[in-house]
């Protein structure tokens, strides 16, 4: 019985590496097609990593560069959106994406903001997740030791002193704390998606009868903030709402 389950796990860890290697020679082979500029068999490589269930900012970084080869703009955007998903601080993917929404239709103004939401999106923008993390955990070790030394002297003053630091660190680390995870939630793409279809009209209900509200067009980033029977209802950043058909649009 013992030999079965060491068989078992030998088998798992062999096909697992097995896996990974077939993964990396298709990226490697993706990788040679790209420089060679034959964008479409490259696509074809990095589609065929993905479709085995690997995710990867390098495969969708690179999947996104060849799509934008080949002009397909709104293909390049929900590769380059989800690669930011992977790595939201990286300058590379968000100077390409930049790029790439350069080719869209759809040019929407977001909702104007009252001045201190503004300060506070700007605030978040300033500076990446890590770097905050990483001061986060300097900071809070900074208030761990200060209350360490707080406990050790014996000294009034000096007591004093350390608490009101370990109480000073405390307070700015649990600050870093928060805005680390309202960053996260500022790049967290779960509910958003893409339009793909050349052109779709959203509409005031989830069906063909409803009233045209405004029109959107392939590549154009928007909220799903609701769902029924096939339809989604969206958001997009100036305010406005309706539904759309679930086959016009694609989640990042």
């Amino acid at each position: 019985m013992r030999k079965i389950i060491y068989l078992i796990f030998a088998l798992c860890f062999f096909a697992k590496g097995l896996y990974a290697q077939t993964a990396e020679s298709l990226f490697k082979e993706g990788n040679d097609f790209y420089l060679k500029q034959n964008y479409n068999q490259a696509i074809e490589k990095y589609n065929s990593i993905l479709a085995s269930g690997v995710t990867s900012f390098e495969v969708y970084f690179n999947l996104g560069n060849a799509y934008y080869k080949t002009g397909n703009f709104t293909k390049a955007i929900l590769n380059y959106e989800r690669a930011k998903k992977l790595k939201p601080d990286d300058s590379d993917v968000a100077l390409n994406l930049a790029l790439a929404n350069q080719n869209t239709i759809d040019k929407i103004e977001p909702a104007p903001k009252v001045f201190y939401e503004q300060w506070w999106d700007n605030y978040l923008a300033a500076s990446s997740t890590t770097t905050r993390a990483i001061i986060f955990l300097i900071i809070f070790w900074l208030a761990i030791i200060s209350f360490g030394l707080y406990v050790y002297f014996k000294v009034y003053s000096v007591k004093k002193t350390f608490f009101f630091l370990s109480f000073l660190f405390a307070g700015i680390a649990l600050f870093y704390f928060y805005v680390t995870i309202q960053q996260n939630r500022l790049n967290d793409n779960a509910n958003s998606a893409l339009i793909i279809s050349q052109s779709a009209y959203i509409k005031s209900s989830p069906d063909d009868k409803g009233t045209n509200l405004f029109q959107l067009h392939e590549g154009t980033k928007i909220m799903i903030t609701g769902e029924l029977q096939g339809w989604k209802k969206i958001r997009i950043p100036n305010g406005n709402e309706g539904w759309i058909r679930e086959k016009d649009i694609e989640q990042i």
